[in-house]
């Protein structure tokens, strides 16, 4: 029987062909309308819950306004997370394999697995938004379509700012449809590898710049009341080793009659260190330039002093890479994360202290931060690797 089915589907006939064309037609059709179907039964919520590591986002996506709000619009899992076109659908749905994958492994299994995990898993989320140019946010929501003067003044303002500079929704609005991650857990860590650098630094290095702010004097012999502090990322020129203390020299420049403190350039409030009262006099002073913003001389300067040996990297990318962690987990929870050059060095002093009480940010980190964005200003940007 087989062989006579061999011969007669290999024998050539008008009819032979049209039964086989016929039958490759409709089982074309059967397999590409049950290959859709699949598609879009894992497209639904039941099948995207339908694993138990699915419950708890979903639990925190069912109180957001994608789930219930005054239009009764519903936006469902794969409405965000799944492109409609068919190519890029298929696209994601291969690379969904690597989610069973993980499933399998239990890699998520345990609320704590999953805690641990979900920064890892919302970066990767955010990073594919901003490529895709938050294509599945523009299902739903695009510019042509907003009336913006009719939105919120601080609606208006950053969706106007987005527009002209071309951004994407994702960069404004994290944590809309799910809990946020702790992203202090992310700059914990850099910190750790900070100290850990800080512990092992050759003290014989050229140059070292403190974590954190640090006292000076101006002798060995150190007294109850240092001389003067010295903020953290100041770049510190090691003269002298004695024991754990180190002779450094602090360069940056003074305004014309304000002594108490050492700037890192001229005409920008970028402190370098704060000086006291017996170490004011002790500064020397070298040429001088006008800043012609403000029409103020100012005077390059150095001062001598003696620092403890600790805290101290010899890379200053190190605390730029820990400071820049800082502004991104605290900053870019409420807006669009501004670019460092974005606003020039002075602007940016009264745009963090307006900001400040609504992060987490200690006093030293707030410096760094503040450091690290007035360095990488609009104005400042490359200016002291000339």
């Amino acid at each position: 029987m087989i062989k006579r089915l061999w011969l007669w589907f290999w024998t050539p006939s008008k009819y032979r062909l049209g039964s086989i064309a016929c039958f490759c037609f409709a089982a074309g059709i059967i397999f590409w309308g049950g290959f859709n179907t699949f598609m879009d039964y894992t497209n639904t919520t039941a099948f995207c819950i339908s694993c138990h590591e699915m419950r708890k986002p979903y639990e925190e996506y069912e109180k957001t306004p994608h789930a219930t709000n005054n239009s009764g619009v519903k936006a469902i899992c794969s409405d965000c997370h799944v492109p409609k076109n068919w190519t890029d659908k298929l696209i994601r749905k291969i690379y969904a394999t690597n989610e069973l994958f993980h499933w399998a492994m239990g890699t998520i299994d345990t609320p704590e697995q999953f805690e641990a995990k979900r920064l890892e898993m919302a970066e990767r989320v955010w990073a594919s938004m901003i490529e895709s140019d938050s294509r599945e946010c523009r299902n739903c929501h695009t510019f042509k379509s907003m009336t913006i003067e009719k939105q919120k003044e601080e609606a208006r303002k950053q969706h106007a700012k987005a527009l002209k500079k071309r951004e994407t929704c994702i960069e404004c609005h994290k944590g809309i449809a799910h809990k946020m991650p702790d992203l202090g857990s992310l700059t914990e860590v850099v910190l750790k590898n900070l100290q850990k650098a800080a512990a092992f630094v050759d003290l014989n290095a050229k140059t070292l710049y403190p974590i954190q702010t640090k006292t000076f004097f101006l002798s060995p012999e150190q007294s109850e009341d240092a001389d003067g502090r010295v903020l953290a990322a100041a770049p510190l020129t090691v003269l002298e080793r004695r024991g754990d203390l180190l002779k450094v020299r602090i360069d940056g420049w003074q305004q014309e009659d304000v002594t108490p403190m050492i700037y890192a350039l001229p005409g920008k409030r970028i402190f370098v260190a704060a000086l006291g009262e017996r170490a004011r006099g002790k500064v020397r002073r070298f040429e001088s330039v006008v800043d012609p913003l403000s029409d103020l001389t100012w005077y390059r300067a150095e001062m001598i002093g003696w620092v403890n040996a600790n805290n101290l990297v010899s890379d200053r990318e190190d605390l730029w890479a820990y400071a820049s962690e800082l502004y991104y987990a605290n900053c870019s929870l409420c807006h669009r994360l501004p670019d460092a050059d974005e606003f020039p060095a002075n602007q940016w002093i009264g745009i963090a202290k307006e900001m400040k009480d609504l992060t987490n940010l200690d006093t030293e980190q707030y410096r760094l931060s503040l450091i690290y964005l007035q360095l990488h200003a609009s104005d400042t940007a490359g200016a002291l690797h000339k």
